[in-house]
């Protein structure tokens, strides 16, 4: 039975498959070790907002990183659907950051200055135009939108397995050691090497900073989320405040999430949670708290300490990668992660314009390696 590989990715949700998709079509030989069976956990819990501008309050190397990974979904919803067969069921009807007070509205109004493609629509158009939210006005985000995160994940996934690539579900890590001139991976299914190791495990990627010397930059956020299936679609936007958002699905559910809890690893959905956000949503949405209740779901998302994912290779251990701790931007950016480490792998010029941005170097203790094994 094979064991050795060019890369092995530990982790398979949508960012891990991600990364194998892009690795897999430039012709490597990869492997991807997921202790569940993909795309279950954060990945499954996201409710897909490709939402670029609720992320940025100004333009900036991050912002364009961002506007990169959303619009590479334009193409990848035909080249998935003809490698996977699978559906992304993306949307671009646009997003409304709404304003729940004056306050906030102003907020938004100066934001929409550092973004004139954004439009201010104020409370007496959201009457007319939106008379189903109660707002004090709303940034109007026409290029937003979402896709279906679990079907997303699938797709990259298979589409990867399309170009050779191997998945090794319920395989999880025990140790990464260094051998030779790559690594030995030890499993629950026995020993395998490869040259390169992607550490892509979400929240669960903390212990692979320690081991390999560096801080550990993980903050789990746990969110819980609930569903309903209405019986008459008022919309089909995609509504974002800083208390929660309401996603709209093609599939006529719509998306209703999320509690924010920093530091909370449990994967279990608490009544109180749920109440609380069904509370506030149907303040603002008052034409919602009548429709029938579809499900309820939880799932931890991989915050870090600077609040900036990790993307790029250790600063001492060459040949270990990190992508991780995309916090609730793991769907927006999934493609252009994928991207930037096979453009790190090739040394490329998309890899040169954003690695330092992203670089796990930026956790060196007191900005001097300090090696802790």
């Amino acid at each position: 039975m094979k064991n050795q590989w060019d890369t092995v990715i530990v982790g398979g949700g949508i960012i891990g498959h991600s990364i194998s998709y892009h690795l897999s079509k430039a012709g490597a030989d990869v492997c991807v070790l997921d202790k569940g069976t993909g795309g279950r956990r954060a990945t499954g819990a996201a409710a897909g907002m490709l939402g670029v501008h609720t992320e940025n309050r100004t333009p900036g190397l991050y912002h364009e990183f961002c506007v990169k990974s959303r619009d590479m979904y334009n193409e990848l919803q035909t080249e998935l659907y003809q490698c996977s067969g699978i559906d992304i069921q993306l949307t671009t009807n646009g997003m409304l950051q709404i304003a729940l007070d004056e306050r906030e509205a102003k907020e938004l109004q100066e934001k929409q200055q550092s973004f004139p493609s954004l439009s201010w629509l104020d409370d007496r158009e959201m009457k007319i135009r939106h008379p189903w939210v109660k707002s004090s006005g709303a940034l109007w985000m026409r290029e937003d939108g979402n896709v279906k995160p679990e079907k997303v994940a699938e797709a990259f996934k298979r589409g990867a397995r399309s170009f050779g690539s191997t998945v090794k579900d319920g395989c999880f890590v025990i140790r990464i050691r260094k051998s030779g001139q790559g690594y030995e991976v030890t499993t629950n299914e026995g020993e395998i090497f490869a040259e390169r190791i992607v550490v892509a495990a979400g929240a669960d990627s903390g212990p692979w900073f320690r081991e390999t010397g560096l801080p550990n930059p993980m903050v789990p956020v746990k969110g819980e989320c609930f569903s309903i299936k209405p019986r008459n679609l008022l919309f089909q936007e995609t509504y974002f405040s800083p208390s929660f958002y309401v996603v709209p699905k093609r599939d006529g559910s719509i998306v209703i999430g999320a509690t924010s809890r920093e530091g909370d690893g449990s994967e279990s959905t608490s009544a109180g949670g749920i109440a609380d956000l069904m509370d506030q949503v149907f303040r603002v949405f008052p034409a919602l708290r009548e429709e029938p209740l579809e499900k309820w779901w939880s799932g931890v998302r991989p915050g870090t300490s600077d609040g900036r994912p990790v993307i790029g290779e250790h600063p001492q251990e060459k040949g270990i990668f990190f992508a991780t701790g995309h916090y609730r931007n793991g769907i927006l950016l999934a493609p252009a992660t994928g991207k930037l480490i096979q453009s790190l792998f090739e040394k490329g010029t998309f890899a040169k314009k954003y690695e330092g941005l992203f670089s796990p170097a930026r956790f060196q203790i007191g900005g001097v390696y300090e090696h802790t094994r």
